[in-house]
């Protein structure tokens, strides 16, 4: 079956985020990325934004649920107030990235930095999953809510979670 995904590049969404559009719900964009825009409040919920260089990028107030956000590059990246329920972050780089406020219930964080990330209040809880995780350097790192899985994951303070283990 084809994917049925509305394919946008860098400047036809530019273009249309100025003309005061938000919905980009389940898009799938070029890697040629978006790095260092302004995007606040955008809906790229279910969107396909694998390796997509999103640093430096404000994406506070943003609707990124569900989306594949597989080896993106979110280096200093604004996700304040996100939600990111159920994003697929695996192979991310988070690296002082804010995820302050932000919505990470259910997300999969599978081999992804977190050096410097900002954690303040994110909500990390349901189904999350954190396999082979490093978080050592983050910042503010909120208590695991039930159901979340931890394996082989560096915590913030430098050690290492053998696991598995569910937060129960």
């Amino acid at each position: 079956m084809e994917d049925e995904r509305k394919f946008i590049n860098r400047r036809k969404l530019l273009k249309k985020y100025a003309a005061g559009e938000r919905d980009f719900a389940g898009i799938r964009i070029s890697s040629s990325g978006l790095d260092g825009e302004d995007l606040q409040e955008i809906d790229l919920s279910e969107a396909d934004l694998i390796g997509v260089d999103l640093s430096g990028s404000n994406l506070s107030h943003a609707n990124l649920s569900g989306a594949k956000m597989l080896c993106v590059n979110l280096t200093n990246a604004n996700l304040s107030y996100a939600n990111l329920r159920g994003v697929d972050l695996s192979g991310a780089d988070c690296i002082g990235t804010d995820f302050s406020n932000a919505n990470l219930n259910d997300a999969i964080f599978t081999a992804a930095i977190f050096d410097g990330a900002n954690l303040y209040r994110a909500a990390i809880g349901g189904t999350a999953k954190f396999i082979k995780t490093d978080f050592r350097g983050a910042k503010n790192f909120p208590p695991l809510g039930e159901g979340v899985l931890v394996y082989q994951t560096f915590r913030e303070d430098g050690s290492f979670f053998k696991g598995p283990d569910w937060i129960e």
